[in-house]
C-alpha cells in the first residue's frame, strides 16, 4: 500500500512539474512580443480554468486570482494590462519563487480579522498585492471613504499586508511599517493587522 501511494504522489508532482512548465511556456509565449492582447489574457484565464491543479498552487494562484480580478469588470484597463505583464515576467523571470518565501514569513504575522468600517478610518498599505497594484489598491479604499496614510502612526486604523509579501522579508525583515505597527500595539495602540484576503473581503462587501 505504501508503494501505491508513493506512487500516486511521484505522479502528481509529475504532472503539477509539467503543468508548471506549461504555464512557463504559455507565459513566455505571450510575452514574446512585450505586449499583452485581450484574447491572450482570456486564453490564460481559460487554461488555468481547466488545470485546477496548477490555479491553486504556486503561483499559478496568483497569476490566475490576478487575471480573474482583470476580467471581473468586463474591460482590461492599461494599468491592469501592466500589472499582469509585470507578473507573467516575474513568473519567467523566476522572481515569484524568491516572493514565495516571503509569503511563508508572513504567516508568523499577528494578523486579525476585524469588521473593516471604510469611511473616516485609516488605512497604510504595505508589501506587493494580488488585488491590484497598490495605487488602485489605495484608490479603492479612498473611493468608500477611507483614508490613506503613508505611514504607521498609533493612530491608525488599519494596515493591510499584501498577499505577496515582500521580496525583503524573506530575508527575517518585515519592514519598517509592521514592525512600528507591532510595537505600537504592544504599547496599546488599537491598530488592526490584517491581511490582503479580509480586506478584499471586506471591501467587496461594503460594495
Amino acid at each position: 500500500m505504501s508503494n501505491f501511494f508513493s506512487r500516486q504522489g511521484a505522479e502528481y508532482i509529475n504532472e503539477m512539474n509539467r503543468g508548471l512548465g506549461a504555464l512557463l511556456g504559455i507565459a513566455t509565449g505571450v510575452l514574446a512580443d512585450r505586449q499583452l492582447a485581450d484574447a491572450e489574457i482570456r486564453f490564460l484565464h481559460d487554461w488555468l480554468a481547466n488545470n485546477s491543479a496548477i490555479a491553486t498552487s504556486w503561483p499559478g494562484d496568483v497569476i490566475y486570482s490576478r487575471i480573474k480580478t482583470v476580467l471581473s469588470d468586463g474591460h482590461i484597463s492599461e494599468d491592469e494590462r501592466s500589472h499582469l505583464i509585470d507578473s507573467l515576467q516575474q513568473l519567467v523571470g523566476g522572481t515569484l519563487s524568491e516572493l514565495a518565501a516571503s509569503t511563508h514569513v508572513t504567516q508568523l504575522l499577528p494578523y486579525e480579522t476585524p469588521p473593516i468600517s471604510f469611511t473616516g478610518a485609516s488605512f497604510c498599505l504595505t508589501g506587493d498585492f494580488v488585488f491590484a497594484p497598490r495605487g488602485a489598491c489605495e484608490a479603492e479604499i479612498s473611493r468608500y471613504g477611507g483614508i490613506i496614510k503613508s505611514s504607521v502612526s498609533k493612530k491608525l486604523h488599519y494596515l493591510v499586508i499584501g498577499g505577496l509579501g515582500s521580496a525583503e522579508w524573506k530575508h527575517g525583515s518585515f519592514g519598517t511599517k509592521i514592525e512600528k505597527a507591532i510595537e505600537l500595539k504592544l504599547d496599546g495602540a488599537p491598530i488592526a493587522i490584517v491581511h490582503e484576503d479580509h480586506w478584499a473581503s471586506c471591501l467587496v462587501r461594503a460594495g
